[in-house]
């Protein structure tokens, strides 16, 4: 521990990261959120996705820090950025919310679509149902269910329930377009 505190305290990003999830993530009476606050802020300040996301949740909840979502948004829309796909999620989030941020189904969409072409089984649910309700324009159900069934995969249990009935909806040209999409998504990711 007195090695991490070091290199935190020389500025190396990743052990403050590293620092900030111990005083985040400890159990009872050692958990320190105001701490792990501060060193998360170093981290992200760096430029660290992760302590910027995590910085993005205490700000959205309040936990360490003033419940700020405008200073959540900002954190969540740094590590979104750099490509990390729970912070694409919680910023597609705030704008479908309009929490934060004003209410944007666009921007929530391409924030979704982008942490689902992570495998991110979330954003891949959200973005099926924002699909499904027409929030893109005219729904393709056949693309709902390829996104609902790539989250089904990966265990989401609402995307599992939606396929049940979305199944029955589908014409056979756009089961089979929808099937051979989630095979060709499956090749990239095994690439």
């Amino acid at each position: 521990m007195d090695k991490l505190i070091e290199s935190a305290s020389a500025g190396d990003a990743l052990a403050q990261y590293q620092l900030a999830l111990g005083y985040d993530n400890t159990e009872g009476e050692g958990r320190d959120p105001v701490t792990a606050a501060r060193w998360y802020r170093l981290a992200a300040d760096q430029g660290h996705a992760d302590a910027q996301l995590h910085l993005g949740l205490m700000y959205d909840s309040g936990d360490g820090v003033v419940q700020d979502e405008a200073v959540a948004v900002g954190w969540y829309r740094r590590a979104a950025e750099q490509g990390n796909a729970d912070a694409q999620v919680n910023l597609g989030l705030m704008y479908l919310n309009g929490s934060g941020v004003a209410q944007n189904d666009a921007a929530a969409l391409q924030c979704f679509r982008l942490a689902a072409d992570q495998n991110h089984p979330k954003a891949q649910f959200n973005l099926g149902a924002l699909l499904y309700n027409g929030t893109a324009g005219e729904p393709d159900l056949g693309e709902v269910c390829q996104w609902w069934t790539l989250a089904a995969l990966q265990g989401h249990p609402s995307a599992q329930q939606n396929l049940e009935i979305l199944t029955g909806k589908l014409s056979r040209e756009q089961l089979t377009r929808s099937q051979a999409a989630v095979a060709e998504f499956m090749q990239r990711q095994l690439a």
